[in-house]
């Protein structure tokens, strides 16, 4: 019987002593989840963020104003990526990836010019 107790008492000591590990865990899992994610902002989500007014702070203009300034060629890919960066949703690595730029390009392209 004292085995019983003891081996009961062991596994719930046990018990609480992994469930906060495991716990924290799910929290770096998540923290590592979001900073991906501000870091990798897909290109189609970067042009409907722009054409929606998220950088109008930062002079790109939203809605009629966006699809305007990129016909014009007065915001080009470049100038969103670096938009993007300024407010933390790209790292600064985006400005040297050609094919980021290509794809933010296309999606510009296909807002002007449906």
């Amino acid at each position: 019987m004292k085995h019983l107790i003891l081996g009961g008492l062991s596994s719930a000591l046990l018990a609480t002593i992994v469930t906060p590990v495991m716990a924290s865990e799910e929290v770096a899992a998540v923290s590592n989840y979001r900073n991906q994610a501000t870091s990798n902002l897909l290109a189609t989500t970067l042009v409907e963020l722009a054409y929606q007014g998220y950088f109008s702070d930062l002079g790109i203009p939203g809605h009629l104003g966006f699809i305007h300034g990129v016909a014009a060629n007065k915001i080009d890919a470049e100038t969103l990526i670096e938009s993007a960066i300024a407010k933390g949703r790209l790292n600064n690595n985006a400005l040297s990836n050609q094919e980021y730029i290509s794809v933010v390009d296309t999606a510009l392209h296909d807002v002007a010019f449906p």
